[in-house]
């Protein structure tokens, strides 16, 4: 198939469009490693080993899972970092990614504060990503490259194949959990069927360098690169569009809607917001205090975004 690719900002390393400042800042126990958002609340992980969770509204925290510690090679004592965090509908039941003692990664189910160790050490996996494909069955991402489908309630795996052979980065899930797009040190996206655990298409030509991050939302793929390009591609067609930064892009996000995108596109951390449609920047988020790990949007108006630091930004945009 053939890509074509059109550029959305022809200007490298300047920024327009209105300039926003956080409207509110939370607060967590460790640097912010990951982030996801329901129903009006935050979900962080953390490297002090905990997932922490904070009302949006009444801008407190309303609960923390704290983690076993794990110690350093001097015997200090060291929190397990939660490298990854996910959370089902019921909103009292969430997913994590924790490290051990050794160079192997567990994986949690919490369920009403209650731990059920899911995957131990013993396993044997580095898992970098897990996702909630429903209450039986999660989605992992290896750093091996490759994607497993676990089924938790059988504690059986139903498929675990290699994407390729380069590092993995991330991946994400559309909207109904039937497709996931994910992203490696190659520059290529992969389109995978969940359930049957088959690569249907692959994307080239966007980037050319690690793909930090992706996002796929109403048949659009956003990816955040090594390479300073912000990349959208449609699903059906392969097409893409580029955006150029001037600085590494760690992290990006789609809108709900699939109209706006959003990447960290400075060294100073700032986040340009597009529109996808008119293809103009309409918002420079300023106010980010590290590095850029996680961009996540509430609504149409409103993103929250972390980085290596405890410190989670609110975003409402005007």
């Amino acid at each position: 198939m053939k890509k074509i690719g059109l550029c959305l900002l022809g200007i490298v390393g300047l920024l327009f469009g209105q300039e926003v400042a956080p409207s509110h800042v939370f607060k967590a126990q460790g640097n912010v490693l990951d982030i996801v958002v329901q129903e009006g609340r935050i979900i962080a992980g953390t490297d002090a080993g905990s997932i922490e969770v904070f009302d949006l509204e009444a801008k407190v925290q309303e609960t923390a899972v704290v983690f076993d510690g794990i110690e350093d090679f001097m015997g200090n004592p060291l929190g397990a970092k939660v490298y990854s965090v996910d959370v089902l509908r019921n909103g009292s039941t969430f997913l994590a990614v924790v490290q051990t003692q050794g160079s192997f990664r567990e994986l949690y189910i919490v369920r009403e504060g209650v731990k059920e160790r899911v995957l131990d050490a013993s396993a044997q996996l580095m898992i970098k990503k897990a996702k909630f494909i429903s209450p039986k069955q999660v989605l992992l991402g290896l750093m091996s490259n490759e994607l497993m489908l676990y089924d938790v309630q059988k504690k059986a795996t139903v498929y675990r194949f290699q994407i390729n052979q380069s590092h993995f980065s991330d991946f994400a899930l559309n909207e109904s959990k039937t497709l996931a797009v994910t992203s490696d040190e190659s520059g290529e996206i992969a389109l995978v069927d969940v359930m049957m655990g088959e690569v249907l298409q692959t994307y080239k030509g966007g980037n050319v360098d690690n793909v930090y991050k992706v996002d796929f939302k109403k048949e659009r793929i956003l990816t955040a690169g090594q390479d300073r390009r912000g990349i959208i591609y449609e699903r059906a067609s392969g097409r893409f569009e580029r955006v150029n930064a001037d600085f590494l892009i760690y992290a990006g996000a789609l809108s709900p809607s699939s109209i706006l995108g959003a990447w960290a596109f400075t060294e100073d951390n700032a986040i340009a917001v597009f529109d996808l449609q008119t293809k103009t920047q309409r918002y420079t988020l300023k106010g980010q205090r590290s590095t850029m790990n996680t961009i996540v949007f509430v609504d149409e108006k409103t993103l929250v975004s972390g980085s290596d630091d405890p410190y989670i930004m609110l975003w409402r945009l005007p």
